[in-house]
Parts: structure tokens; C-alpha cells; sequence
């Protein structure tokens, strides 16, 4: 049974772990320690992303195993290294849709909006193929 590791910016909600257990066969969430947590929440956009990324691989080279899930979503570059990554060592990248709902009111000339992201189910990640 697959482990799934999870690389977001929060926990998982019951929806996205019914859909991993239910499509995915994995019930065993990994989620990485607070200090690499930390840095993947706050990529500093002036700076190089290798340290962080260095630092997600060698999570994973520790403790994911190839056919593990690997869900990862966050600072583009940094995510398409690491998909790549995955990729080419036998993980499997998944990422969340989602569907926006906005809601809007009015105070007189001030407007308020909110988006409420709902989650629809996990994609995989893969490489296109030139036919």
C-alpha cells in the first residue's frame, strides 16, 4: 500500500483523504517536519529555491519509497523541480482541482469578495508525449 507525501501549505481535509484512500489505496499520510514545513510555506521570491528544494529530496530519498504519492502544490519553480524529481525516481505527483466559489457584498463603495476553494479530486502529474 502507497504511502502518500504531502508538500502543501495545510492539512488535508476528510474529502482529499476519503478521495486517497478510495482512488489512491493509501490511508498513510507523511507530512514533513515543521522547520521543512516552513520553508516550503515561505519560498523567498528574491532568492534561490535550491536550499529548499535540496532539502524536500532528501525527505523524500529518506523516507518515500518508488509507487509513495507525492502531493505537491506551491512556488512554481520549486514545484516543477520537484515533480520532475519525482517523476524520474518512481513517485507518483499528484495535485488538487479545485472549484472557486466567489461571494461577493457591497458596504457603499466598498466591495468585499471571498473565494471558498472546494476541493474535486487529485490529477497526477506527467510529462506530455509528442506523438
Amino acid at each position: 500500500m502507497p504511502r502518500t507525501f504531502c508538500l502543501l501549505n495545510h492539512a488535508l481535509t476528510q474529502n482529499q483523504l476519503a478521495e486517497l484512500g478510495e482512488k489512491f489505496n493509501s490511508t498513510d499520510v507523511v507530512y514533513p517536519e515543521k522547520n521543512l514545513a516552513g520553508l516550503w510555506a515561505q519560498i523567498p521570491p528574491e532568492k534561490s529555491n535550491e536550499e529548499v528544494v535540496e532539502s524536500v529530496v532528501s525527505w523524500l530519498k529518506n523516507n518515500a519509497a518508488p509507487g509513495d504519492l507525492f502531493i505537491i502544490q506551491g512556488e512554481f519553480g520549486s514545484t516543477f523541480t520537484l515533480v520532475d524529481f519525482a517523476l524520474k525516481n518512481g513517485l507518483v505527483p499528484l495535485y488538487a482541482t479545485t472549484r472557486r466559489i466567489a461571494k461577493e457584498s457591497r458596504n457603499g463603495e466598498t466591495v468585499h469578495r471571498e473565494y471558498i476553494f472546494e476541493h474535486v479530486c487529485f490529477k497526477k502529474y506527467r510529462y506530455f508525449k509528442i506523438q
